[in-house]
């Protein structure tokens, strides 16, 4: 470890808890005690000149996931950016290296660049090794289209690329065509023989549910495809009309994380889940000082996350709107803190079943946009977590048996024993 620090492969980051490293090669980020980060030989810092050592705010982001362009040809129809025309405010090639420069500044370590279709942007390829030249790893996610071995040997330039594969032939219908299985499909081919890290992305509904076991088998038969993550589909973009028919079944979001565990093992591909299901992991009671160790959270947009849209203008994570905030406006460190300190305070704030759960540090409520979505208010906590969908449950019941009650014999018993008409 103290010989990738002097070969400058190793970057990091100070927090009051310690500190953040990152390394490229090999590729893992970690959230470091001061201990450590001594053992490291970097030195004290004016941070650690508190007794508070917890993982709170943090000074900046880690990741960032830039969309780069709005634009995209595809239209599909559960697309969270809504993406299609090129908007008039999206950002020019001098104006995202000065986003980049202000990101560099606050250390943040990944981004991940994405749209529409990142691709479409004639000055992608400088743009991600701008970001290499400042310290940080440029990833990024697409379709797969127009991709041949010479764009694919250029994609080197990435940390990784990830493609987007909802289901495999012949059931690629519910939100991409066969044909856009096809792109995808020869693309992931033409990155591996490029040597380019490359994984899967996969957004995960009712429909193609029942296709997961389908999609580890095709990354196995692929032989170097690294991992594959699950995103859950998500009320956002043109997904927002689709969210109540197309978002996973109660039995589904039960089911997820024991099938992704036992798929995981029996074709040795790594499984990844989205910070919007980690209600679903919570609910099979994992060690929550496990969790913890292996930097598992909710929803922490804003704080480990931000996202930003191609006109510039930020958001706590990309399926959420933005309150107005530009990413120049970051390189005052309190502007990002006065937006979204109300989101990371959320557990202070937390309502049943949420506020007695021995998962509320970790969990967050789960997706707050989906909450905004589907109660009208953001403070609520995810209602397709499957202990929120049996809290909301056995409530109704008991309002069914209490209104029963009224019905029959005019009076409710109450716990002082006194009978209110």
């Amino acid at each position: 470890m103290k010989n990738l620090h002097k070969n400058n492969i190793l970057r990091y980051r100070y927090e009051n808890f310690g500190g953040i490293i990152s390394s490229a090669e090999p590729a893992f980020l970690a959230f470091v005690d001061r201990t450590y980060m001594r053992e490291l030989g970097l030195g004290e810092s004016c941070l650690w000149q508190t007794c508070d050592q917890s993982i709170g705010f943090l000074s900046a982001p880690s990741e960032v996931h830039f969309a780069v362009t709005n634009r995209c040809g595809r239209q599909c129809p559960h697309c969270y950016m809504a993406s299609g025309q090129r908007p008039s405010d999206e950002l020019d090639t001098a104006s995202v290296k000065n986003a980049l420069d202000v990101l560099s500044g606050l250390k943040v370590f990944h981004v991940a660049l994405g749209g529409g279709e990142a691709l479409l942007r004639e000055d992608l390829f400088e743009i991600a090794t701008y970001a290499r030249a400042i310290g940080i790893i440029p990833n990024l996610t697409i379709s797969g289209a127009g991709i041949t071995d010479e764009v694919a040997r250029k994609m080197l330039v990435f940390g990784q690329v990830n493609l987007s594969v909802d289901s495999v032939d012949p059931q690629y219908q519910p939100y991409r065509d066969q044909a856009m299985f096809k792109e995808a499909d020869r693309a992931i081919g033409c990155l591996l023989n490029a040597g380019v890290p490359t994984g899967i992305n996969c957004v995960v509904g009712k429909r193609n549910f029942d296709g997961i076991a389908q999609i580890f088998q095709y990354a196995a038969d692929k032989q170097g495809i690294n991992e594959i993550e699950f995103l859950r589909f998500k009320p956002a973009g043109r997904g927002k009309a689709l969210y109540d028919q197309e978002k996973t079944t109660r039995q589904q979001n039960r089911n997820l994380v024991p099938m992704l565990i036992e798929l995981s093992q029996k074709f040795s591909i790594t499984a990844k889940i989205d910070c919007s299901f980690v209600p679903m992991l919570c609910y099979h009671q994992p060690d929550p000082q496990a969790l913890e160790k292996l930097a598992t959270y909710g929803c922490e947009a804003g704080n480990v996350l931000l996202g930003i849209g191609s006109n510039g203008l930020v958001s706590g994570c990309s399926f959420l709107e933005s309150p107005g905030l530009s990413v120049f406006d970051l390189a005052e460190p309190h502007m990002r803190k006065s937006h979204f300190y109300t989101i990371h305070t959320w557990p202070q704030r937390a309502k049943e079943p949420c506020r007695s759960c021995s998962y509320l540090a970790i969990c967050k409520g789960g997706c707050h946009g989906v909450a905004l979505h589907c109660t009208g208010n953001f403070d609520n906590p995810d209602p397709d977590c499957p202990w929120v969908a049996g809290y909301s449950d056995d409530s109704l019941a008991n309002a069914a048996t209490v209104v029963s009650g009224i019905k029959k014999n005019g009076t409710i018993q109450h716990p002082d024993g006194q009978e209110q008409c």
